[in-house]
């Protein structure tokens, strides 16, 4: 029983994969993949990801430039977005991320229905054709519903966001993104949409000492944090 199956090509052209991953262990929500001991590390540059058995919409996976499960520079793939790519295409800091994989965590859907209530799409360009972060409701439990994005090395690195309302979406439900991770810090709340967030300037400080110094940056260069906060559900009698 499977919810992925991963096959890594070492050139787009390539007709057959260099490798074959899944996740064997169903009851394993992270299953992570050392590419160095399939001799894989470092040279995919396509993945096509194929749905197996226990499939759940909301089945991803993740590509890690090192082998570690965080802190490492990080890019998402979701199948339900695209299932064959070409890794010239998910960017990071305006690059792809062709030959640069040296791990792979698969990220499976908790609920059997395929629920989730929100599709948080992170891009490192604007106008870039797939998404370079992927995150979902049910990765962030109550009570920890902040997702660090240094732990993806992708701080103040968005430069587009699509927040898209999932089959348990409950009317309420927003995205808040957060200068830091403190509380107090200045957030701007954004609905179920799209953004560009270089177009989205921070508010300044009003308590500013210094009120001939205004300071001008835009969300693109800021955002360290991402809460997805979630309405209470509603119960239906």
């Amino acid at each position: 029983m499977t919810h992925l199956f991963i096959d890594l090509y070492d050139r787009v052209s390539d007709r057959f994969p260099c490798c074959t991953l899944d996740d064997h262990e169903v009851g394993n929500r992270q299953y992570f993949h050392d590419l160095r001991l399939r001799g894989s590390a470092d040279l995919a540059d396509r993945i096509v990801i194929r749905p197996g058995d226990e499939y759940r919409t909301g089945d991803h996976i993740r590509l890690l430039d090192e082998v570690k499960a965080g802190d490492t520079d990080t890019v998402a793939i979701d199948p339900a977005i695209v299932a064959d790519v070409d890794l010239n295409e998910i960017l990071f800091d305006k690059q792809g991320f062709a030959d640069r994989a040296a791990a792979i965590l698969i990220v499976t859907n908790p609920h059997s229905d395929s629920r989730y209530r929100l599709r948080v799409n992170l891009y490192d360009q604007v106008g870039q054709k797939y998404p370079s972060l992927v995150f979902y409701d049910w990765e962030y439990p109550r009570g920890f519903r902040l997702a660090d994005l240094n732990l993806f090395h992708f701080a103040n690195k968005i430069a587009f966001i699509r927040i898209e309302p999932g089959p348990a979406y409950q009317p309420g439900d927003r995205v808040i993104l957060r200068e830091s991770l403190a509380q107090g810090t200045r957030s701007l709340v954004l609905e179920p949409g799209q953004y560009d967030l270089g177009q989205l300037m921070v508010m300044e400080q009003k308590s500013d000492p210094w009120p001939f110094i205004r300071e001008h940056k835009c969300w693109a260069e800021t955002v360290t944090g991402i809460e997805l906060d979630l309405k209470p559900r509603l119960i239906k009698h």
